[in-house]
């Protein structure tokens, strides 16, 4: 007799189709690197999940939601997802960034305010996580 295995179909955890939202996309390139500060950024989907933001990963061939996005510059983004620094949770974790918590703030602040407000808080924000992790570039004022 062969044994059978069935899979368990669960609501809570069916993977749905992405949204997408191209404004928020093209929004998130006139903000800072989330990591860097640095300018002309993409828009980095974080991959894993952490259910206590809603977030069950990516589906097989996914992306994850645009929610889930947060401004990278090339160089970070291209190093997210190298695999160079370990598993992408330990990227985030080594550079001191819990990218879902950054993800969500940042879609709520895009959703709150007018473009040019939305832009100044969320610029604002990020600058206060690199102010506090040392990392918030310095001016040349000369």
């Amino acid at each position: 007799m062969a044994l059978q295995i069935r899979k368990v179909s669960d609501p809570y955890f069916a993977k749905a189709k992405p949204q997408k939202s191209k404004p928020y996309l093209h929004w998130l390139h006139a903000l800072p690197c989330c990591l860097t500060g640095r300018y002309g950024v993409e828009a980095a989907h974080v991959s894993y999940a952490r259910p206590w933001f809603g977030h069950l990963g990516r589906a097989k061939g996914h992306k994850a939601h645009d929610l889930f996005a947060v401004p990278l510059h090339p160089d970070m983004h291209a190093l997210q997802h190298s695999g160079k620094m370990g598993s992408e949770e330990e990227f985030w974790s080594r550079h001191g960034v819990d990218p879902h918590e950054l993800a969500v703030t940042l879609w709520a602040i895009y959703s709150a305010y007018p473009e040019p407000e939305s832009t100044a808080r969320a610029t604002a924000r990020i600058n206060q996580g690199l102010a506090v992790a040392g990392r918030l570039p310095q001016r040349d004022f000369a």
